[in-house]
């Protein structure tokens, strides 16, 4: 019995290599060619697996791709919501925690950064892909959760209560979406946190020179 539960444990983690190698394919290919322009025979060529063999372990393009947008996202959400609710932040270092959270792991992750921005679109047409809902709760969640850390900063005095709680949340996610967008083809030299402090000082007190 416990020789079985050896084997079977063997060939669980033989099935996990072999996803992990397709997904790694995938997300490499996706990333240079686009997800419309792979095929799944490009993708088995990669991962140096029969086609017969990856349709064992994915029956579709469309969930090698969930597989691996859940794959990284579910990180991203977990250490997201870990800032949000850590009790010894204030509302505006969380702030400060989610914007740098977003931008490294998109940076240290352009390959994948590629394919998420470009399948988000996706987001807003027929789905195409099977978790699409799940997504798109978890993206309210996190949305949801910030906008209200801004009010809250508004609350504490940290951050000016004289403009609506929407229109610092919309500036705090265009600067954060558009440092993503911009950084994906930079070069590896990038000083990513002197760049997220740069941002979020750009944020907090504008571009203008004081007097």
């Amino acid at each position: 019995m416990i020789q079985n539960d050896l084997q079977l444990s063997r060939k669980e983690r033989e099935e996990e290599f072999r996803r992990n190698l397709v997904l790694d394919a995938a997300e490499g290919l996706f990333a240079e060619k686009g997800f419309d322009g792979t095929t799944v025979s490009d993708i088995a060529v990669r991962s140096e697996l029969a086609k017969g063999s990856l349709y064992h372990l994915f029956q579709s393009k469309e969930e090698i791709i969930s597989a691996i947008l859940k794959r990284k996202l579910e990180g991203v959400w977990e250490k997201l919501n870990r800032t949000i609710n850590e009790p010894d932040l204030t509302p505006l270092q969380k702030i400060r925690g989610i914007m740098g959270h977003k931008i490294r792991e998109f940076w240290e992750s352009r390959q994948f950064a590629k394919i998420y921005l470009h399948e988000l679109r996706a987001f807003h047409g027929p789905p195409r892909i099977p978790m699409i809902d799940e997504f798109h709760e978890q993206f309210t969640q996190i949305k949801n959760k910030t906008r209200a850390l801004v009010g809250q900063a508004q609350e504490a005095g940290e951050l000016r209560s004289d403009i609506p709680t929407d229109t610092l949340f919309d500036a705090f996610t265009g600067m954060t979406n558009g440092m993503i967008l911009t950084w994906i083809d930079l070069p590896e030299e990038l000083d990513v946190d002197a760049s997220i402090e740069q941002a979020f000082d750009l944020y907090l007190n504008g571009a203008g020179v004081k007097k």
